[in-house]
């Protein structure tokens, strides 16, 4: 039966949970050497691979880039020597980001043959998901808005998605290659300014999101009008790879994999927790430059702190609802199980005084351990109380 198990990495430390089959071996890393992205202050990659059959399955939280259109936003950028130009990039569709992480990681040439949804922990909770990643935003916009300067953000895309390819591995085996990813994006549209141009959860400015097309599930990043720059990325992604031959019980694996997937806690409160000194570190930066008053910084400092928790009991509260889900799942197919497996033997299964299961034949009506534990199956009518006291024994029942 398929439990939910720890991911760990060389070290022992428990990095993600997921549900996988015992047949796999699992093993994680923690990708955290300085930010990957200004708000990505470390991600976590998990593998679960089958030597057997060849199976790989993987798992990969938190990539996030950015794509600066406008020119003061760049000439900006060059005066800073703390930023990560390897999370700045030109923009890539959701589609065509998916696709070159599929070959990358298979390292195989790739024809898509199918698409649909992603059951994620982030695809069954798709308002939630929606609403965190907008409310990081709409939190920037807010404590900008103190600066005097506005912001909007008009396409975002909060979209849970996967694609199925067909490939061929150097050996010649034909292979069935599926990729998913919890997808996240947005454009935005700020006046250039020294924190703006780092990112916007740092530094662009205004007062709420005006128009929530990712309501819509808009598809097109990137392709409407002109914009100052885009946020985009994925909160995860996964990979499986397999022979053709084994497609149907890996699938199976891989979603479920894909369901149950998710950051520790603790180590998720540790990555809001970097995220947030960022943030305040940005802030103090620019209210420094700015002159701003200090009561005015503790204030935003405050409404960044709850921001902070919000997000981390969000995300702590997703993933107790799918595992309490999983579980009480994974003990109503026990109990299925059980009952097919007796029904199949002729069998019903009853425990003695010692806690052992013993097997009796469906056609007892009555079932009777006696003073040693052995258990007996009696048809027709059930024994005297009486006659059960002088022999010191007792019915059991199912």
């Amino acid at each position: 039966m398929t439990e939910i198990r720890n991911f760990c990495d060389k070290e022992n430390r428990v990095l993600a949970k997921a549900a996988i089959g015992d047949a796999y071996m699992v093993g994680a890393s923690l990708v955290g050497n300085g930010f990957q992205h200004e708000n990505v202050p470390f991600f976590i990659t998990a593998h679960a691979i089958d030597a057997s059959r060849n199976i790989m399955i993987f798992g990969l939280s938190d990539e996030r880039f950015s794509t600066y259109k406008n020119p003061m936003f760049k000439m900006t950028l060059k005066q800073m020597a703390d930023v990560r130009w390897d999370s700045i990039r030109d923009f890539i569709e959701p589609e065509d980001y998916l696709n070159q992480f599929a070959s990358a990681l298979s390292q195989m040439q790739l024809k898509a043959v199918g698409e649909a949804d992603l059951p994620s922990i982030c695809g069954q909770n798709k308002e939630q998901a929606y609403r965190d990643f907008v409310s990081e935003y709409e939190a920037a916009f807010q404590r900008d808005a103190s600066f005097g300067v506005e912001t909007r953000a008009n396409n975002i895309l909060v979209r849970s998605f996967m694609r199925r390819y067909e490939g061929v591995a150097k050996s010649g085996a034909l292979c069935t290659v599926v990729a998913g990813m919890d997808y996240n994006g947005i454009e935005y549209y700020s006046p250039a300014s020294a924190l703006s141009a780092i990112n916007p959860l740092m530094g662009l400015m205004g007062s709420a999101i005006r128009n929530r097309q990712a309501e819509k599930s808009s598809d097109k990043l990137g392709k409407g009008t002109p914009c100052d720059g885009l946020d985009w990325g994925a909160k995860n992604k996964f990979l499986l790879v397999c022979p053709k031959e084994y497609e149907k019980d890996a699938f199976n694996d891989f979603m479920e994999f894909v369901q149950t997937f998710h950051m520790d806690k603790a180590l998720r409160m540790r990555f809001y927790e970097l995220r947030d000194q960022r943030i305040q570190m940005r802030l103090q930066e620019t209210i420094r430059f700015q002159g701003m008053a200090q009561a005015n910084m503790q204030s935003l400092m405050y409404n960044q702190q709850r921001l902070t928790q919000t997000l981390a009991q969000n995300s702590a509260a997703m993933s107790d609802m799918i595992m309490d889900s999983w579980n009480k799942k994974m003990a109503s197919d026990s109990r299925i199980s059980q009952a097919r497996s007796e029904a199949i033997r002729g069998v019903n299964v009853y425990q003695n005084s010692y806690g052992q299961n013993v097997d009796v034949s469906v056609s007892a009506d009555h079932v009777y351990e006696d003073r040693y534990g052995d258990v007996h199956g009696v048809s027709g009518n059930g024994l005297d109380q009486e006659l059960l006291n002088r022999m010191d024994w007792k019915e059991l029942n199912k």
